[in-house]
């Protein structure tokens, strides 16, 4: 199964995201948008696991979230990867709670580690709202702002995501709670 550790978006708090993809999904630029339900902030792409792989790497996310208190986290201005004239993906930047992720996504790398999984070279907290298919120019969209609340993260999410033509669906597999 194809993997991966997240935080969830509140519905309130996606809303407005979606908003904006939908004003945007009109300029027939080659990108295509991620889906409502599927917006999240990925906190680590584990890839294909196993059952058994995935009962042993349930302590050791369960260890790393039992030292993390809730926290708030906070989406900011719009930005893309890797850069600005040749962009792949659209983000949103986290701008409040961002080094609490970097610690929890350090944490995570650390446990996991010992598990197989290839460390990340390095992690920048963001919520991807679209991949770029072809050469564009996005400077128009990138000039925009969404306005989002804050929100409490209490805990993150293991997803199973299964590729599918129209886009991937992504399914609950565990849930972490914060301490």
């Amino acid at each position: 199964m194809r993997t991966f550790l997240a935080i969830e978006i509140p519905e309130y708090v996606r809303a407005p995201i979606h908003e904006f993809i939908l004003s945007q999904a009109d300029s027939e630029l080659p990108i295509k948008w991620v889906a409502f339900q599927n917006l999240h902030i990925t906190l680590k792409f584990l890839g294909e696991i196993d059952d058994k792989k995935k009962m042993a790497i349930i302590p050791a996310i369960t260890d790393v979230c039992m030292r993390q208190c809730h926290f708030r986290l906070r989406l900011g201005v719009l930005g893309c990867f890797p850069t600005q004239r040749q962009p792949r993906v659209i983000w949103i930047s986290v701008d409040e709670g961002d080094d609490v992720l970097c610690r929890i996504a350090s944490d995570v790398e650390n446990r996991l580690r010992e598990f197989g999984f290839t460390e990340e070279k390095r992690f920048h907290p963001h919520l991807t709202i679209g991949r770029v298919k072809k050469p564009c120019r996005i400077d128009n969209i990138l000039q925009k702002s969404i306005g989002t609340d804050a929100f409490e993260v209490d805990s993150l999410v293991l997803f199973m995501s299964t590729l599918k033509p129209d886009g991937p669906i992504y399914e609950v597999l565990e849930r972490f709670t914060l301490a």
